[in-house]
């Protein structure tokens, strides 16, 4: 999830590479669970990579996890993704402790780090107002992830984010071009408007309606229609990416590469 606040005000002004310390170590949290018991609203966003993890460590599929309220869907940053549902705490949080540690999503490994993109690649920012902890020892950014394979992992979040932010302008241009149409058939003549007509093979339909009518009914059409286009990008991406059953006996990052191509094959179509 992006975040438009100013990096010098929500950290400690540094920025750090994964071989680096920073102040991260809280003797395993102990007698804390603060950050699993609040209301984050929707800051806990999923990755395939979570899902994936998710679904080894659980045993459960997407679909099973998000019946049973461990995760929901919002519009995140214009698009539709799951993250886990946090409004009353952490539904995987049992006796103060998480219960899936060792599968825990990449924003809750993270945490009080944040990333922040430079081009193709990120780095780590220490946040200074997130966990309640105040004595903090120094920890390599590496061991404290935990992720096995890191630099596969963060090519892939590289990746994913790209992914993301190519899905968004692909959602904006399309709601762009219906407003540019709209727009269009707003301001034409009657005249312009029958011309229009004839030349779409419609003008049967608009002698029928009328001018107005028939200029209403365009209008929601081509808003229909760009809502439409919407809907199944993100439906598409959904389901490639995390409605779909990973093989959690195989590799993680030569699935993501395959179901990569398969998506960006079908969006081309949508």
């Amino acid at each position: 999830m992006l975040r438009y606040e100013d990096i010098k005000d929500i950290s400690d002004g540094r920025l750090y590479d994964a071989d680096e310390k920073a102040l991260l170590g809280t003797d395993g949290c102990k007698g804390c669970s603060h950050c699993c018991e609040s209301d984050m609203g929707y800051s806990i966003v999923l990755t395939p990579y979570d899902m994936y993890q998710l679904s080894k460590g659980t045993g459960k599929s997407f679909d099973e996890l998000l019946v049973s309220f461990h995760l929901e869907l919002s519009v995140i940053d214009d698009v539709v993704l799951p993250h886990l549902k946090m409004e009353s705490g952490c539904k995987f949080l049992e006796d103060g402790r998480c219960s899936i540690h060792q599968f825990r999503p990449g924003i809750c490994r993270l945490f009080p780090l944040g990333r922040i993109y430079e081009g193709d690649s990120f780095k780590y920012f220490l946040q200074v107002n997130e966990c309640l902890k105040i004595s903090r020892t120094p920890v390599k950014i590496s061991d404290w992830l935990g992720i096995e394979d890191l630099e596969k992992n963060s090519a892939f979040i590289s990746k994913w984010h790209k992914f993301l932010k190519y899905e968004t302008k692909r959602i904006c241009e399309i709601r762009e071009m219906a407003g540019f149409e709209v727009k269009r058939l707003e301001g034409l003549e009657e005249k312009d408007l029958t011309d229009h007509a004839t030349a779409t093979g419609e003008a049967e339909v608009y002698e029928e309606k009328g001018a107005e009518l028939y200029r209403t009914d365009k209008i929601e059409e081509i808003n229909e229609e760009s809502e439409y286009r919407v809907k199944e990008i993100m439906k598409t991406v959904l389901r490639i990416f995390f409605m779909d059953k990973y093989d959690t006996d195989s590799d993680f990052y030569s699935q993501f590469d395959g179901r990569m191509k398969q998506c960006l094959k079908e969006l081309h179509h949508i």
